[in-house]
C-alpha cells in the first residue's frame, strides 16, 4: 500500500513522535510511505520514507501551502493520504476534490472545531473521548502506540538527594499550565514522599518556588530535560498523572507498558482504562491527596487495581498494535 502522511505542525512532542513512529513503522512491514512536512521533521526521518518539505510555518489557510501540498499529493501517488492533527486535515479537506487518493483525519487533542474530520473519507481518534468530540459515524478509536521502553534502574536516591526511606513517584510532562504540576504540588504538600517531576518548560519558575515552600516532609525535584525518562518512571514506587486537559497521554501509556501503579485525573487516555477507583475528579488537589494517601498505605493493592489496564495496553498501545489498527482502517477503505 502506498500511504501519504500530513503533518503541519512545528516543533518536537507527542504529535511529531506520532507521525514518525507510524511512518516508520508502516514502512518496516513493507508499505510505500511519503511524508508532507516541515524539512525540521523531515529531517528526523530515515531517506527510505519519501520526503517533501513545506513551510509549516504558513497559514491553514494560505493558498500556497494548500498548492503546495496537492502538488505533493499527486507525487506521491498515494492510495491514502493521512492528515494529522486539525491544520493538516483543514489543508487536505481543501485539496481533497483535486484528486484521487483516500482520505483520513486524525484528531489528536481536545479541539473546539472538528467539523473538517467529517468531510474525509474516515476520522480515526486516539481515545474515546475525542471520537465522542468528532461526532460522526465516519470516526473510529486508534489509540497511540508506543515501542516496548527500554529501561535501566537508576538509583535515584543517590542521583537527586532523596530520602530512600521514603516512596518516590513521579510526574511526566512539559512545565505548562495544561498538566496540572502545581495543583499535584498542593496535592503532595505534607506528605512523606519523594516527587520527580520529569520536564521542562515555562513554568519552571512557579513551580520551583512552590516547591521551596513545601513542608519539609515532602520532597521535590524538577529534573528538568531526561532522555532517560523510561528509566526514571520505572525506579520509581508509582507515576503521577495531574493534568487539566489532555488528548492522549503518553504517559500513561508509557507507564503501563512498565507495569508501573498509576494514579491520574479525570483525562484521556487514563479514564478509559484504568479502575474508576484510580481516577479523581480534575484540578481537586484534595481529592488527589486523599486518593493517594490511601494508595501509598497499600501498594500490593494499588498494583492489583492496576493489572486489568496493564494487560489492555500490551493488547492495544504497542506501536505493532496502532499500526495493524491503522492499517486496517486504510484497507478497508482501499477495497470499498
Amino acid at each position: 500500500m502506498n500511504t501519504c502522511q500530513i503533518l503541519l505542525s512545528r516543533g518536537e512532542g507527542g504529535l511529531e513522535k506520532h507521525v514518525r513512529e507510524l511512518s516508520i513503522s508502516l514502512n518496516r512491514a513493507g508499505h510505500t510511505v511519503s511524508v508532507i512536512a516541515d524539512p525540521q521533521f523531515l529531517d528526523t526521518l530515515p531517506e527510505q520514507i519519501q520526503h517533501f518539505p513545506v513551510n509549516a510555518r504558513l497559514s491553514r489557510n494560505n493558498p500556497w501551502l494548500w498548492l503546495k501540498v496537492l502538488y505533493f499529493i499527486h507525487r506521491s501517488n498515494a492510495d491514502i493520504v493521512h492528515a494529522q492533527a486539525n491544520k493538516a486535515t483543514a489543508v487536505l479537506n481543501k485539496c481533497r476534490c483535486f484528486h484521487s487518493a483516500k482520505t483520513v483525519g486524525t484528531l489528536h487533542n481536545i479541539k473546539s472545531k472538528v467539523k473538517d474530520y467529517a468531510k474525509l473519507d474516515q476520522a480515526i481518534a486516539v481515545s474515546n473521548t475525542l471520537r465522542s468530540q468528532l461526532n460522526t459515524p465516519n470516526a473510529v478509536t486508534v489509540y497511540n502506540g508506543i515501542s516496548s521502553p527500554k529501561v535501566k534502574k537508576i538509583n535515584l536516591y543517590k542521583e537527586f538527594g532523596l530520602n530512600p526511606d521514603l516512596p518516590t513517584l513521579c510526574a511526566v510532562g512539559r512545565l505548562v499550565e495544561a498538566k496540572g504540576f502545581d495543583l499535584l504540588l498542593e496535592a503532595i504538600d505534607g506528605l512523606h514522599l519523594n516527587l520527580l517531576i520529569i520536564g521542562e518548560g515555562k513554568e519552571r519558575h512557579r513551580l520551583q518556588k512552590q516547591i521551596q515552600e513545601l513542608s519539609p516532609d515532602t520532597h521535590c525535584r524538577l529534573t528538568g530535560y531526561r532522555p532517560d525518562v523510561s528509566s526514571l518512571m520505572q525506579s520509581c514506587d508509582g507515576v503521577l498523572i495531574s493534568s487539566r486537559r489532555e488528548g492522549f497521554s503518553y504517559v500513561c501509556s508509557e507507564a503501563l507498558l512498565l507495569n508501573m501503579p498509576i494514579l491520574s485525573t479525570d483525562v484521556p487516555v487514563a479514564n478509559e482504562v484504568l479502575d474508576k477507583t484510580l481516577i479523581v475528579p480534575i484540578a481537586d488537589s484534595k481529592a488527589f491527596r486523599r486518593r493517594l494517601e490511601s494508595l501509598l498505605k497499600n501498594p500490593a493493592h494499588w498494583q492489583r487495581l492496576m493489572q486489568e489496564a496493564i494487560v489492555f495496553a500490551h493488547q492495544a498501545m504497542t506501536l505493532e498494535a496502532m499500526t495493524e489498527n491503522t492499517l486496517a482502517v486504510y484497507q478497508a477503505l482501499t477495497d470499498a
